[in-house]
């Protein structure tokens, strides 16, 4: 799963740099997500703001450089 770079949440700060990070709080959160482009729950195009949404196959995405492509396991 890639991430766009325009989904947030509120139990993380990107900020962190670790792509580990991200999934794990991806994974664990239980938060509404929303689109930074629109500030609401819904994307550009009118559809769900989710990790499992947001992808490549929206006219909005944009790839996010911390998305990877999921966990590592160890």
């Amino acid at each position: 799963m890639e991430l766009c770079r325009y989904l947030r949440w509120k139990t993380f700060s990107r900020q962190s740099g670790d792509p580990q990070q991200v999934w794990e709080s991806v994974l664990r959160s239980q938060v509404p997500f929303s689109c930074l482009r629109t500030c609401q729950s819904w994307g550009p195009d009118d559809e769900l703001a989710s990790p499992e949404c947001c992808n490549a196959q929206r006219a909005c995405f944009v790839k996010d450089r911390l998305g990877g492509n999921g966990p590592r396991v160890a």
